[in-house]
């Protein structure tokens, strides 16, 4: 299964989740768990907080967090973490939250501070009236106070809801657990409806297709329908979790799924966790941004990437009918994408998407590399030859030479022009000469932007002859923030890059941003991972260039 649509799939899944819990928050008696929320023990969690405002350069703001939390915390245990369970009765989920007391009287003397009396009931229970009017109930049980909507929903309370949390405390300072296979059929059924309305509102107002292309967008609405359906189906559960990490001097969210022992999306995951990549060691030397991606394509999956990218293709086509370009400009694009489509389609029908790309700035000289596997290399630069012979023979079109040499099994083609670009900034980044160099194999293919020629592009293929498949997690990406603004200073300075790239540089090391994609029984988890010091550098910006303080 291709892992990028699982991504998107199982993103889209949970916002509809989440939409029916937040539309439908008043509830009875709830009988079982669909979600958990887990909130760190305030102590650590106001150190996190303070350590991530700090770092973004807004130190201010954390004592002010702390002097708020002090105020409407007293009384709870700040040793121990908060929650919230949500249950279904019915279609109906029904929240109740839990916090950790120490000294009851003492947490409703801050609550009156808010303008909230609770009115004693007898036996540990409490109505409040918030200001907006609501009616809550509170239950105190055991060193927990227990807040809900219903009182009826206070009975039966466990001794230590903590437990029901499992490892989220220890792992984040906030995350949810959607307990999705607990959700009612019919709620599921409810947001699969609304999914196959959005689709056949978005067909009704599709204008100028054939017969045969609105067939083809049917054919591929109907098959993304029914991945839905089996996600909807097959998940058991979903993860979202925020943390700070002082000692790693970084912060990051998780998001994760897990889906049912058995399943059909079960055991892709299985299969997909064999899959390994040749392109592990791809990337420039010194590169500032880079990223590997590796997934399996199922066979019931591939139809449906490849009516996907059908569709894709046809936007840009259509975008490209309405610009100024010549007919036959129009006409030699059309025909080049055409070629390409059929190859990236053969490519999917071997099931297996595998490659890697790079960028480094080093020198202030900007270079790209792209590199992967393809169904037939040699039908690739087939397509290019096809659509170079059609180009005018004009000195402002790039010239190609086509198979000026063969290196350790890769033919090498050159692409050379002039570049006439008006921009200064752009100038500077891309120079007065395009160089272009196109590798192709059997069975692979290598793009490089790089105005020093081929030496790199062998360096790569030396690499890749060298390194044999290895494991490999679906993907991968970092970008070193530090590099990147530097270079954007020397093409275009001014005073605010200027304490920002000053700022980050501090930083040596912890100045990346980074995706992370690993697979789990069962499952796949997904980090975005940010560095204290790219957290240091948008304080800079924020406050106009006068964040470069160093130290806490």
């Amino acid at each position: 299964m291709q892992l990028r649509r699982l991504k998107v799939t199982a993103s889209l899944f949970a916002a509809l989740l989440l939409s029916t819990f937040v539309t439908a928050l008043r509830a009875q008696q709830p009988p079982e768990n669909v979600a958990v929320v887990s909130i760190a023990p305030i102590d650590r969690l106001l150190k996190d907080t303070s350590y991530l405002l700090r770092a973004a350069n807004f130190p201010e703001m954390g004592g002010l967090v702390t002097i708020m939390s002090t105020q409407y915390t007293q009384g709870m245990d700040r040793s121990k973490p908060i929650g919230a369970l949500v249950s279904m009765n019915g279609p109906e989920p029904s929240p109740i939250l839990f916090l950790p007391m120490n000294d009851r009287e003492a947490f409703f003397g801050g609550l009156a501070g808010l303008g909230i009396e609770p009115d004693d009931l007898g036996d540990g229970m409490f109505e409040m009236a918030v200001p907006n009017g609501q009616i809550l109930y509170a239950k105190d049980n055991a060193g927990w106070m227990f807040i809900a909507q219903a009182e009826s929903a206070l009975a039966g309370l466990p001794a230590d809801p903590s437990a029901l949390l499992g490892k989220l405390p220890a792992n984040y300072d906030l995350a949810v657990r959607l307990n999705a296979s607990a959700i009612p059929d019919e709620l599921k059924q409810q947001a699969l409806d609304q999914i196959r309305i959005g689709y056949e509102r978005s067909m009704a107002v599709q204008q100028g297709q054939t017969e045969e292309e609105l067939a083809a967008a049917k054919e591929m609405g109907e098959a993304s329908i029914a991945q839905f359906e089996k996600l909807f189906n097959e998940t058991d559960q979903l993860i979202f979790g925020w943390n700070v990490s002082a000692d790693e001097q970084r912060t990051y969210i998780d998001t994760g799924i897990k889906f049912n022992e058995g399943s059909e999306l079960a055991e892709q995951i299985a299969a997909a966790a064999k899959t390994t990549s040749k392109y592990k060691e791809f990337a420039l030397p010194g590169a500032s941004a880079k990223f590997r991606f590796t997934s399996e394509i199922a066979e019931s999956d591939r139809e449906v990437t490849k009516n996907s990218f059908r569709n894709s293709v046809s936007q840009v086509e259509s975008q490209l009918d309405s610009t100024d370009l010549p007919d036959e400009a129009k006409e030699l694009i059309v025909d080049l994408i055409s070629g390409l489509t059929a190859i990236i389609e053969k490519t999917i029908d071997e099931g297996k998407f595998d490659g890697a790309g790079s960028v480094s700035v080093a020198d202030d000289t900007l270079r790209i590399m792209l590199g992967g596997d393809v169904a037939d290399g040699n039908a690739l630069a087939a397509e290019f030859k096809k659509a170079a012979a059609k180009l005018p023979d004009d000195p402002n079109v790039p010239k190609f030479e086509f198979d000026y040499e063969t290196y350790n099994g890769v033919t090498l083609h050159r692409v050379s022009g002039p570049l006439n670009i008006a921009d200064p900034a752009a100038k500077r980044v891309f120079g007065d000469q395009l160089v272009v160099i196109i590798g192709t194999g059997p069975k692979n293919y290598i793009v490089a932007l790089d105005p020093s020629g081929d030496a790199l592009v062998k360096a790569a293929i030396d690499k890749m002859a060298a390194t044999s498949e290895v494991p490999a997690s679906p993907f991968e990406g970092v970008v070193a923030l530090a590099d990147i603004l530097r270079f954007a200073q020397s093409v275009s300075p001014n005073s605010i890059l200027d304490n920002v790239v000053n700022t980050i540089s501090e930083y040596a090391g912890k100045d990346k941003v980074q995706l992370n994609t690993d697979l789990i029984e069962r499952g796949a988890t997904y980090r975005l991972s940010i560095d204290e010091g790219v957290l240091r550098s948008v304080g800079a910006a924020a406050k106009g260039g006068g964040g470069n303080q160093a130290g806490f």
